[in-house]
């Protein structure tokens, strides 16, 4: 875990490229937290929408729509490269980055719950 071979080999393909934004202190740091908030929730399955609530105190459709927004498989667990790639969108990309991060998950989301067609 010490080198950063290890620190973002356990991702795929999308959160690898998005941990680039971070360097290799920091993805130590993300891998510890999503670690002990997957320890809260479900170790195998990763962070539930209560625990990310917790952790990111945003209150009503707002923190939903933010954990939707990193649950991008819809499982209602946010996993590892799931946590890497909404923060890297959400803390280190631009703000038309973060614009289009957000939108596109929510027409996601909407086709999902049959809003749209």
């Amino acid at each position: 875990m010490g080198n950063k071979h290890s620190s973002a080999a356990q991702l795929h393909d999308d959160a690898r490229l998005a941990a680039s934004r971070f360097d290799e202190e920091e993805l130590i740091v993300l891998q510890r937290t999503w670690a002990d908030l997957a320890e809260r929730s479900d170790p195998q399955k990763g962070i539930n929408k209560e625990t990310f609530l917790q952790y990111m105190p945003l209150n009503g459709l707002l923190g939903d729509r933010l954990f939707d927004t990193f649950n991008t498989s819809g499982n209602g667990f946010i996993s590892m490269d799931e946590f890497v790639t909404g923060l890297a969108q959400m803390g280190r990309g631009s703000m038309d980055a973060k614009i289009r991060f957000v939108a596109s998950k929510s027409r996601h989301l909407a086709h999902l719950h049959g809003f749209v067609h």
